[in-house]
């Protein structure tokens, strides 16, 4: 396991409230978790007898190319850790998907993989080329399945695929589609993809059937478009901006909608509770009580600041629809990370 490390304190007693909370989702019964909130004060106020509490997000951003450490900041403690991995010597980075890296090593047999800096599992992505991995389609939040979507560099070809926790073998799947934005969600056993301003195919994972294609939504003044699934639905949502200044962004938000085995996608005005955490492609949602300091029907993207060569973390409220940056407590670069040890 990698070795981590606060700028601060390094015991025990002092992990972060978010680890303690993932610690909490292994406890395999209610006994279990009271027998460890009797360790500490910081313990028992950080773990639930009831319902174990929701993975949190870091923001996490790499010391460089090639450097055997990065720097994740956790939203919930207001702390910065750096984790040792001898794993990433000699690798650059090309993003995250849900609790891992996405590592490339140029002169290797096996190019390309994902690597979680928590525990030290290390997969390999299906393609011996060298391919641009568009980012993580299903919920990070989920343990029971990873999958990515992508292309290959050499022939251009988009695929996706997923694999199960403790298997060796990816479920592949070509998409012959003439243009792909990189939205594409797996999930429920069924593969989300859409085409931007054209349609959107969903299809059985197992068979290969298709369930339904329907029109794509289509939005004006669009900078990305990302598409996700919070709590058993699938949202798509374009941000938008009517100005070059980032007060003049908004979003627009479609829900996918089933009548009678009919799919379409309808537009939304608000997501009640729920936060959107954006990636530059997908993203994750939490409800507004899970993460302190954060707002419901809101949504939480990152955008670069050409002035201060930064990443901003940015706020857009759905109900007001005001959009502003929020203090920066990591510097340049980054994206999110969820961290697992499972």
């Amino acid at each position: 396991m990698a070795d981590m490390a606060s700028e601060g304190s390094c015991w025990w007693s002092s992990l972060p409230i978010d680890l303690i909370h993932l610690i909490s989702t292994k406890l395999p019964d209610l006994s279990d978790r009271i027998r460890v909130r009797a360790v500490c004060k910081l313990w028992r106020s950080s773990i639930s007898v009831s319902d174990p509490s929701p993975r949190l997000p870091w923001f996490l951003r790499f010391a460089g190319d090639g450097e055997e450490e990065i720097i994740c900041y956790s939203l919930s403690s207001n702390k910065t850790y750096k984790i040792h991995c001898q794993q990433l010597r000699d690798a650059y980075f090309e993003g995250t998907a849900g609790s891992f890296i996405l590592c490339c090593r140029d002169g290797r047999p096996e190019p390309v993989s994902l690597f979680n800096p928590f525990n030290g599992l290390e997969i390999s992505l299906p393609s011996p080329n060298h391919f641009q991995v568009y980012g993580v389609v299903s919920n990070p939040l989920q343990e029971d399945i990873l999958a990515v979507s992508g292309t290959e560099a050499r022939t251009g070809d988009i695929w996706s695929g997923f694999i199960r926790p403790g298997e060796e073998t990816w479920v592949i799947r070509r998409w012959d589609i003439e243009y792909h934005f990189g939205v594409c969600v797996y999930y429920g056993g069924l593969w989300y993809v859409n085409e931007h301003n054209a349609h959107t195919l969903i299809e059985d994972a197992a068979t290969g059937n298709i369930v339904s294609i329907i029109l794509s939504p289509v939005s004006d003044l669009v900078l990305s478009q990302h598409m996700l699934e919070t709590c058993g639905e699938i949202l798509i949502i374009f941000r938008c901006n009517a100005t070059d200044k980032l007060e003049g962004t908004y979003f627009d938000i479609y829900r996918l909608d089933e009548v009678r085995g009919n799919y379409q996608w309808v537009k939304i005005g608000d997501i009640g509770d729920r936060m959107l955490f954006l990636n530059r492609i997908g993203g994750f949602s939490l409800r507004n009580n899970e993460l302190p300091g954060f707002k419901g029907n809101s949504i939480y993207f990152m955008d670069h600041d050409l002035q201060s060569n930064s990443i901003l973390l940015c706020q857009h409220d759905l109900k007001n629809g005001t959009t502003e940056a929020l203090p920066n407590f990591w510097g340049e670069g980054g994206t999110w990370i969820i961290p697992s040890f499972g």
